[in-house]
Parts: C-alpha cells; structure tokens; sequence
C-alpha cells in the first residue's frame, strides 16, 4: 500500500473524492499528515524577539508577560 498527501483546492475536492472513490482509492481521515517543519523566524523578527527579550526599545526587559500584554 502507498499513502499520498495530495493538496487539492476546496471547490475541486468533492470531483477529486468522486473520481478517487470510483477508482477504489480509501481516504483515512486519521491519516492525514501535518506539517512537521519548524517554524524559522526571519532575520528581523528574531532581532525584535531578541531586543523585547534585552528590553531595548522598551523600559527593560520582559519580566512578566501578563503585566508586558497588560501594559499595551
């Protein structure tokens, strides 16, 4: 047996499922794969991480996220 992950857009999905189910073809809903990737910030977004973690740009670092959201 050989699994596939096909992307297949949402106004095509139902004429995909049809022709797949015609040709025998099972869909095992628990079988469905996510994406296992890692999520890499870019180069800016790890600075601005980096300089909110170091309090630059802010009155100091971020102790407390609660009072830091609060504070906005």
């Amino acid at each position: 047996m050989e699994t596939l992950v096909i992307n297949i857009p949402e106004k095509k999905s139902a004429l995909v499922k049809q022709l797949l189910k015609e040709l025998g073809v099972t869909i095992d809903k628990k079988a469905i794969v996510k994406s296992t990737k890692p999520h890499i910030p870019n180069a800016l977004t790890a600075k601005t991480i980096e300089d909110a973690r170091n309090g630059i740009g802010i009155e100091g670092p971020i102790t407390d996220l609660k009072a830091f959201m609060d504070s906005l």
